[in-house]
């Protein structure tokens, strides 16, 4: 009985050390936001889609005495290649950054929600609504509405100012996993789910003064990225040593 059960450590050991994760990162490279329609019902916001100016605050903002419609905002990865041939993701996370006075909002219930989700709309669209012939709104309105990747909550205890990490969840890895072997971009959206209407509020955002590029010069701000925890696929061969381990085991108890 002792040499079966010591055989089976070591051989079970010697399997979690061949299945060891790895942490990968991978940066955005793009990042940027669409906006809805005003009170009126009007798309008086052109898209923040352009590579020169790279900012993902979801909300709505004031700026020389402009109040914007709400805003939804995307992150593009380009997973080709990322995950190691044999290897399969096993956790993923988000990484944005929380910047004193980056939010800014009315905690309507106590707290501000901001949501992560699928958007039914490639990387190209997204990029170029007008090349591909897709209007604007309908690329916002796809953003935060999709299959759920994740979410973060906002109160008065937090999250503290800095790195913040949104666990996403297994649609996301799975949608991860498929743009590394399609070749396309992977896309995440983003909402604040606890948006406020009201047009006499004149902020209501989370994730502001995140200006990554702006000029088309990156300004040194922390670029949004992935981290990413890889392991290797189980083989069938390891599937078959426990199972005869299973076998073995049953055996000696007889």
């Amino acid at each position: 009985m002792g040499r079966t059960r010591g055989f089976v450590i070591g051989t079970l050991a010697l399997l979690a050390g061949a299945a060891q994760a790895g942490v990968i990162e991978v940066d955005t490279f793009h990042t940027g936001g669409f906006y809805g329609l005003d009170d009126m019902g009007m798309p008086i916001a052109a898209p923040d889609n352009d590579m020169t100016f790279q900012n993902y605050f979801m909300g709505r903002t004031t700026v020389s005495g402009f109040t914007t419609p709400e805003r939804r905002s995307f992150f593009a990865f380009d997973m080709g290649g990322v995950v190691p041939m044999g290897e399969e993701i096993v956790s993923m996370s988000l990484v944005l950054e929380n910047v004193f006075g980056g939010v800014l909002a009315n905690f309507s219930g106590g707290s501000e929600t901001a949501v992560f989700t699928s958007t039914s709309f490639g990387y190209d669209a997204i990029a170029d609504p007008m090349g591909s012939s897709t209007p604007p709104i309908a690329i916002f309105d796809s953003f935060g509405t999709g299959d759920f990747f994740g979410d973060i909550v906002f109160d008065a205890g937090g999250p503290p100012d800095g790195p913040v990490e949104i666990v996403l969840s297994p649609a996301a890895i799975a949608a991860a996993m498929a743009s590394g072997m399609s070749g396309e971009e992977f896309v995440i959206s983003g909402a604040l789910a606890t948006y406020d209407p009201d047009p006499m509020a004149p902020f209501e955002f989370v994730f502001g003064l995140t200006d990554v590029v702006v000029g088309g010069m990156p300004t040194g701000f922390p670029v949004p990225k992935l981290v990413i925890e890889t392991a290797p696929v189980p083989s069938p061969s390891g599937l078959l040593v426990l199972g005869g381990l299973g076998i073995v085991g049953a055996r000696r108890r007889r």
